[in-house]
């Protein structure tokens, strides 16, 4: 792929479609807008263009590239010119300018700016040295984000004190500020400031002891705060949050490249720990260039972060030297090149985004920008980009393979050749696991992913913004001895804050206990769920076992295969009304590269399906849940009902599943236990037998080693402790507890 070559046609394709959204600002000079020209993101909106705009005027010829470049030049005097350092102001009545995020839509817009220079005035020179002086001033001296001023760092979301991102792209314009305006008075000020927001970026908690030196000064003389844990989890927005983990990356990457460009030094402080957060999330990037988003995400899919994949990707082929990251770069541009050229009118959403293009147009050119202007960095930066990168020494899933785990933020993610598995308690919608094949990212969606469904009547908003039915009461993760899968377990509080009729409240309904286990064959994931009503009684609108959230949306053609055991279904998306299709199967396979498999619980597996988009709180794609244990729609319940007792394994390979010896084989199943003590046995693709236990109860129970038969005879592997058992005490488990165990051979 030549990948500027197609860069260029997208943006020559998007600059006819985004014309339906141009604005021209009346009054003297030639000013105008994309979007809607209002204050903070509109702004941001418009800067992005008038980045994109400015690379396809100087990457094209004739008469477009006239037309491009004199839009970018129109939106940038507006930018100047609305700003508080300007005479003019916004299309909503106000100025903008001076906050913590300000300079963000700055950072985005400096490559194009440095395109457009040669045709500045004077007076577009004058002006613009003004902004950034004046942004540079409230950031150096006055910079406040929320109730805190200065420069904060902090590992949680919640305290508010969680700022990488934004402590980056302070730090940047106040160093582009400095190398733009040596002579300024200020120019001191702004350096060291900038060294103080880099060094809490990408800050740990060991930085804290610290005696490297960057920027003249120890790391632990200006360090604040971490705003990552020890192993590069991110709790941004109160979520684990790997799409920011990229955005911090592309903010040092647009200044390390413009400065390349100037033929500058970047300051060291810039770079602190950008490799080991590269060396962690590129593990968190399937194989076709998409974001394996393993904590969820808040936003529409495959948009906004996952743009800004790109200029990370060529910041880690010049700066950290990734063999991989081209073909990751080239996925990527595939993947926008399929839904432009899908859209048929040069837009990159209009038809995907429909319902947000017509009801958000401020969001929805938001989201296009994003998209322009990281396309517009590909054709600023490539260029100067490193030649002699060494070619790779075998494939991107070996580089990749392994276990990652952060314990603190009770997240996990195993990666092998044949399967992506995760669970993360803190992801956005809480609870969401993951197990599919690594090279495939239309597989993947993320709400509540393996996490079950259940859904109290009073407590589902249209558009949630925050899980504020659920919330988080224990979890565990222990990685298994060989560091080749995890066991995660723990609670999530349901059906929290109710409000029904004209007042009827309730502050929580059930606690809902998972258990989630990553064998070690490389393939197989088992599930346990059990929930039970609170001593009152309670409606439920929707109860899901299982949950595997499969995207049915345009990259797969609007058409998902399942395999059953006596025939084929084929789920043509969007259905013509909400339905559940009960399979009549407790097994199914995906695609051919899936399979699932129920336990206990449910007589049969059932997709429910609905006519809308709603992935995500921005009905972003079609998605079909399939399900083991399926109740939509009202119902009562019992005071102390057990409403969800289910057990449930997937299995994810890289070659087709064989569906005969899937269907006639015996994946696992429940064993005889005391109290509400749940067992499973399975077997693993790897010949080995594996038992996983949970104690649902309220008292702690010891489960006879008969209860595991007669593939328990020769002793028991803890694959936690890795210690071995050839005696017939009992296993014994503690209330909440799950224990998971090889048999030994």
């Amino acid at each position: 792929m030549d990948k500027t070559r197609t860069c260029r046609n997208l943006l020559s394709a998007w600059h006819d479609s985004s014309e339906s959204h141009w604005y021209s600002i009346s009054g003297p000079g030639s000013r105008g807008c994309y979007g809607s020209g209002y204050n903070a993101w509109g702004v941001q909106t418009n800067q992005k263009y008038l980045s994109a705009m400015a690379m396809l005027g100087a990457t094209s010829q004739g008469e477009r590239a006239e037309r491009a470049t004199e839009r970018a030049l129109a939106a940038l005097r507006f930018s100047w010119w609305s700003h508080l350092s300007g005479p003019g102001a916004c299309t909503d009545g106000t100025q903008w300018g001076h906050t913590w995020i300000s300079s963000l839509g700055i950072e985005r817009m400096m490559h194009g700016v440095r395109t457009l220079e040669p045709e500045f005035t004077d007076e577009d020179r004058e002006n613009f040295s003004r902004l950034l002086a004046s942004e540079a001033d409230w950031i150096c001296y006055e910079h406040v984000r929320g109730q805190h001023a200065g420069i904060r760092a902090g590992l949680w979301g919640r305290d508010g004190d969680n700022h990488p991102e934004s402590n980056i792209w302070n730090g940047a314009l106040l160093w582009r500020a400095a190398e733009r305006h040596p002579d300024h008075p200020h120019a001191g000020d702004w350096r060291e400031r900038a060294h103080a927001f880099f060094v809490n970026g990408i800050s740990v908690p060991s930085d804290a002891v610290s005696d490297e030196s960057l920027g003249g000064k120890p790391v632990k003389e200006r360090h604040i705060g971490p705003n990552f844990f020890p192993n590069y989890a991110l709790d941004h927005h109160g979520y684990l949050n790997v799409g920011y983990m990229i955005i911090c990356l592309s903010n040092i990457a647009f200044l390390h490249f413009d400065l390349k460009n100037e033929g500058r030094t970047p300051p060291d402080s810039l770079y602190l720990h950008c490799g080991e957060l590269w060396n962690t999330v590129r593990r968190m990037i399937f194989a076709d260039g998409r974001l394996s988003r393993i904590g969820g995400d808040s936003r529409v899919r495959y948009a906004y972060c996952q743009e800004y994949l790109l200029p990370s990707l060529l910041f880690a082929i010049d700066h950290l030297g990734d063999p991989h990251a081209p073909e990751l770069l080239g996925k990527q541009l595939a993947n926008i090149e399929t839904e432009a050229t899908f859209n048929c009118d040069g837009s990159f959403f209009s038809r995907r985004l429909d319902y947000l293009k017509r009801n958000d147009p401020v969001y929805y050119t938001r989201l296009e920008s994003d998209r322009a202007c990281a396309l517009g960095m590909v054709l600023a930066y490539a260029p100067l980009t490193s030649n002699t990168i060494p070619a790779p020494e075998g494939p991107f899933e070996e580089s990749v393979a392994g276990l990652w785990c952060e314990h603190d933020h009770a997240a996990a993610m195993h990666r092998s050749p044949s399967r992506l598995a995760s669970f993360a308690w803190r992801s956005y919608d809480l609870a969401q696991g993951m197990c599919q094949p690594p090279d495939d990212g239309d597989l993947a969606e993320w709400t509540q992913n393996l996490g079950g469904g259940i859904v109290f009547l009073g407590n589902r908003p249209p558009y949630p913004k925050t899980s504020r039915g659920r919330q988080l009461l224990r979890a565990r993760v222990r990685e298994l001895g060989a560091r080749n899968g995890f066991l995660t377990w723990g609670a999530i509080e349901e059906g929290r804050n109710l409000v029904l009729g004209e007042g009827w409240r309730a502050e929580r309904s059930a606690e809902h206990q998972l258990v989630f286990a990553a064998l070690p064959d490389g393939q197989t994931v088992v599930g346990l769920q059990f929930c039970r009503n609170d001593p009152r009684r309670s409606y439920v609108g929707e109860i899901k076992g299982l949950r595997f959230n499969l995207p049915n949306d345009l990259f797969n053609g609007f058409s998902r295969r399942l395999v059953l055991p006596a025939e084929e279904r084929i789920l043509k998306s969007p259905p013509e009304t909400d339905e559940v299709v009960v399979l009549d199967s407790a097994r199914a396979l995906v695609e051919e590269r899936i399979a699932i498999a129920g336990l206990y619980g449910a007589e049969s597996l059932a997709v429910h399906r609905s006519p809308v988009r709603r992935g995500g709180a921005f009905r972003s794609l079609y998605v079909d849940e399939l399900c083991y244990g399926c109740e939509v729609g009202a119902r009562s319940l019992d005071t102390g009902e057990v409403f969800l007792d289910t057990g449930w394994l997937v299995r994810s390979q890289s070659t087709p599943v064989d569906p005969v010896s899937f269907f006639e084989g015996d994946p696992g199943k429940r064993l005889p236990a005391p109290g509400e003590i749940r067992a499973v046995r399975i077997a693993g693709t790897d010949g080995a037998t594996y038992f996983l236990l949970a104690n649902f109860g309220t008292e702690e129970v010891a489960v006879p080693v008969e209860a595991f038969g007669g593939a328990a005879r020769n002793g028991l592997l803890d694959l936690v402790t890795a210690a071995e058992s050839h005696s017939p005490e009992p296993v014994v488990l503690t209330p909440g507890a799950a224990r998971l165990f090889r048999a030994r051979s």
